[in-house]
């Protein structure tokens, strides 16, 4: 018996010794893998309602559905979609367009009426439009344009000219929506829309007076509301105008301008009357009586300009009667200029036709040289008709809001 117990013992023993030596190559069977991290990222959906995939793809299976305000651990982001930690420690796909986090950016829309549009670009077609004071979440950014969903869950392109950003709010498990600290005023008045963009960094700088000013003017577009305007894209047809270095057509670019300038017009009230809208030959003489026929409260000509020195460069505009068309030249070119940001050589007097038989305000504008091989390149891109046809816009606010 005692030698049984002794033999025993020693068993014991071996079999301790070797439990211990393997235990460290145990591993216990996984059902999941193990997604928590405490540096992973977490997003808020902001739709009412979303769906969950079980693939990146918006074809693939519906598996689940979220709620607006329900908070997930963002896995990783593929192709415009979050894959999500869900609560039974499965995973899905959602779309990344209704998803905030602590790294996108707030803002809100300081225009009484903003177009969505499908791409960044004026030319895109409108998906959506914002009112003032709505709340938008940018989750991506292209030159002026912001990529942004809606308070009804809209996805598209707004121009950030016309929005307040917000310093981007820590999220994390709690509430999408800004706290009270950075929760700006809802009321569009002149005093508080000026406190609101003292307070508001753009890149990490304070925005300036002329910024605000400029947001200002943008969202009071009062003035233009009921004013004809007479938009002249410069030659056309059979007169080709000056041609580039690269070989575009002045007539070509005139034209694309008048009618990106078209479209920001008729969105402010301004009633627009082209000269030409396709690529049709109209004599100067019937170019101005369009003008003085519809009674214009103001009549633009748009030209590109050609020089045989190709180191001249800039933007110039002209008036023929100093009383009647400098105001309206003078304010039109400085807001091109700063639109722009070309060199601004100056408003001066020209004896053109498309002036001279004109009964009514008018300015011909020279929008760069395409003569130019540092002008160039800049004036034949969509931007920078953009940009024109902001300045263009700001710079008729200037001149009917002085004559008020």
């Amino acid at each position: 018996m005692i030698i049984l117990r002794i033999k025993n013992s020693r068993i014991s023993k071996l079999l301790s010794i070797i439990c211990i030596m393997t235990l460290p190559f145990i591993q216990p069977e996984k059902d999941q893998p193990a997604y928590a991290n405490a540096s992973s990222t977490q997003g808020t959906v902001i739709a009412t309602d979303l769906n969950v995939r079980k693939a990146a793809d918006s074809s693939s299976k519906i598996i689940g559905l979220a709620h607006k305000e329900d908070t997930f651990e963002i896995i990783q982001t593929q192709n415009g979609w979050d894959q999500i930690l869900l609560s039974n420690n499965q995973t899905g796909w959602v779309n990344d367009a209704y998803i905030i986090t602590a790294e996108d950016t707030e803002a809100i829309v300081v225009a009484p009426v903003l177009n969505i549009r499908e791409e960044p670009g004026l030319s895109s077609q409108v998906v959506g439009q914002l009112k003032s004071g709505e709340k938008i979440t940018i989750h991506e950014e292209q030159g002026e344009w912001a990529k942004i969903v809606s308070p009804s869950g809209v996805s598209g392109w707004v121009n950030e000219y016309y929005i307040t950003k917000n310093t981007p709010s820590k999220h994390q498990t709690q509430p999408v929506g800004p706290t009270s600290k950075t929760t700006p005023s809802h009321t569009t008045d002149k005093n508080s829309m000026t406190q609101s963009r003292n307070s508001t960094s753009t890149s990490g700088t304070q925005m300036t007076t002329q910024s605000i000013n400029t947001v200002l003017k943008q969202n009071s577009q009062e003035p233009l509301k009921g004013k004809t305007i007479v938009l002249d894209p410069g030659h056309g047809g059979k007169d080709d105008g000056t041609t580039s270095y690269v070989g575009t057509h002045e007539k070509t670019l005139t034209l694309e301008t008048a009618q990106i300038v078209k479209q920001k017009l008729k969105n402010a009230g301004a009633n627009v009357i082209m000269t030409r809208t396709n690529d049709t030959f109209i004599p100067l003489q019937q170019r101005a009586e369009i003008s003085n026929k519809n009674h214009a409260d103001a009549f633009i000509s748009f030209h590109y300009n050609w020089s045989n020195d190709t180191s001249v460069n800039g933007v110039t505009d002209f008036y023929y009667q100093k009383s009647k068309d400098n105001e309206l030249a003078s304010d039109v070119l400085n807001e091109v200029v700063k639109a722009t940001k070309l060199n601004n050589i100056g408003t001066r007097f020209d004896d053109l036709s498309v002036l001279r038989n004109n009964l009514q305000p008018s300015t011909l504008i020279e929008l760069g040289f395409l003569s130019s091989k540092k002008d160039d390149p800049v004036v034949e891109s969509s931007t920078y008709r953009e940009n024109v046809a902001k300045g263009v816009y700001l710079g008729l606010l200037d001149y009917f809001s002085n004559k008020k």
